[in-house]
């Protein structure tokens, strides 16, 4: 049996030819050769015929009268609900109709809504729509432009300029952003939403998690609100306010929270970093940086980070969780640095095990500078030192030190072994607190990725 499609692939590239579907009928000539009337017919014929069509007469007008009469009785026997007969054609249509979605149907809700989808509902907090969130979030949402002294290949200095957000958290003035976006900075401008400029000064910074605080000379400042990134939901709603591209302040985009803990490692001028991280499909873009992730009640759980720009990737932003901020922002407005964080006062660089073997040296944490005063000097490591272990545990790694390292406070000592001109030693080491430092590496390390411990 030929399908419809069959059917359509058969006369493709064919004339349409309409033909009436009839039988063709041969009709006898009635007319007998080489006579010019017609013949007679039989009297008897005629008569016969005569009775036929009476007897049909009779019985049509018998008909007519029995149907009329089983009509009318079928009419006031009838229930009251009528039903209608519809056309072949008309009842095709409807039931072709009927497999549509409509909007009355069950299948579809024309008040569906993403954003109250996403929302989250608690007892003592209003959910918000997406336009409250903007209109509550956006007057504490603010612009900063920096400026920086740089020298071109041709020795040439010019004053780069780039491009952030941040968000004013006390009507004071003291404003979160990212330390990537002021990071350098010689001039830091902030934009407020209703266009006012400020100039601002830096009152500290958090390198190792991206935070930076700042502060312009204003009063009755708009500020936001800051949430519980800990009590966050995936799929819950999460709206972005930022300067994209630094020229589109007050940017609002919305999407859901993709993902919480993301492990991500951001490149910056010390080095890589490895933060957790919240994920979201919300647009963040250049210029978002230091900007509000905000939930469903106009809180924000979030400082816009980073994304994922790789060519096909849609949809990848990154942001500090508000919680984890939180103490390392009072500490930078009470202190102007993070206090109680250890410091071994060390710059090193890794030694794999690829390269130990071409160079002969150690596997390890290979020690190119000591800071004076440091625990480090005090514990009297020295430069060329390559550390291969932390209280017995093999530590061959940057990145393993400093999770040993992290993992305890200032006063606390660690025993670090040690390779020495070919020898091992053990070296007992007292931490010390980190204090704001001015340091950078010598330009003769350019190119070499060197890490601060």
């Amino acid at each position: 049996m030929a399908t419809d499609n069959d059917e359509k692939q058969n006369t493709t590239n064919q004339p349409t030819s309409w033909q009436y579907n009839s039988t063709s009928y041969v009709y006898p000539d009635p007319y007998q050769q080489g006579s010019g009337r017609p013949p007679k017919k039989p009297r008897s014929a005629a008569r016969t015929l005569g009775i036929v069509a009476m007897v049909l007469s009779i019985t049509v007008l018998f008909s007519a009268l029995t149907g009329t009469a089983v009509y009318l009785l079928t009419r006031q026997t009838a229930p009251t609900t009528s039903q209608t007969t519809v056309p072949a054609q008309t009842t095709a249509t409807t039931v072709a109709e009927s497999v549509r979605p409509t909007t009355s149907g069950t299948l579809t809700d024309p008040h569906f809504s993403l954003a109250d989808a996403a929302s989250r509902h608690e007892d003592g907090k209003k959910t918000l729509t997406i336009m409250e969130i903007a209109a509550q979030g956006k007057p504490a949402v603010v612009a900063i432009t920096t400026e920086m002294t740089a020298t071109d290949m041709f020795g040439q200095i010019y004053r780069p300029t780039a491009a952030g957000s941040g968000f004013i958290i006390t009507d004071n003035g003291y404003i979160v952003t990212n330390n990537h976006v002021i990071e350098g900075a010689e001039a830091i401008t902030v934009v407020l939403d209703n266009d006012d400029v400020y100039e601002a000064v830096l009152v500290g910074t958090d390198p190792s998690n991206d935070i930076a605080v700042i502060k312009i000379d204003a009063t009755d400042l708009p500020t936001v609100v800051l949430g519980d990134s800990d009590d966050l939901l995936v799929g819950e709603l999460a709206v972005a306010i930022g300067n994209p591209l630094g020229e589109l302040s007050g940017t609002v985009t919305a999407g859901i929270i993709s993902a919480l803990d993301r492990e991500i490692t951001l490149n910056s001028s010390s080095g890589p970093q490895r933060l957790n991280l919240l994920q979201t499909d919300a647009a963040i873009n250049s210029g978002n940086s230091g900007g509000a992730l905000f939930n469903s009640f106009g809180e924000v759980i979030g400082i816009n980070t980073a994304k994922n720009a790789g060519t096909g990737v849609e949809g990848l932003g990154f942001a500090i969780p508000i919680k984890h901020a939180e103490p390392i922002i009072e500490s930078l407005i009470q202190f102007g640095y993070v206090r109680g964080r250890p410091k071994i006062g060390i710059v090193a660089r890794d030694v794999s095990a690829q390269m130990a073997e071409y160079y002969r040296l150690t596997e390890g944490i290979y020690i190119v500078e000591i800071e004076s005063g440091s625990a480090a000097d005090k514990a009297g490591l020295q430069v060329k030192d390559i550390i291969t272990a932390v209280d017995g545990e093999k530590t061959v790694t940057i990145e393993q030190l400093n999770a040993r390292k992290n993992a305890r406070k200032p006063g606390d000592v660690m025993t670090l072994t040690v390779v020495r001109n070919g020898r091992e030693i053990t070296v007992r080491l007292t931490l010390l607190e980190e204090l704001p430092s001015d340091y950078k590496p010598t330009s003769s390390r350019s190119g070499v990725t060197l890490s601060q411990i």
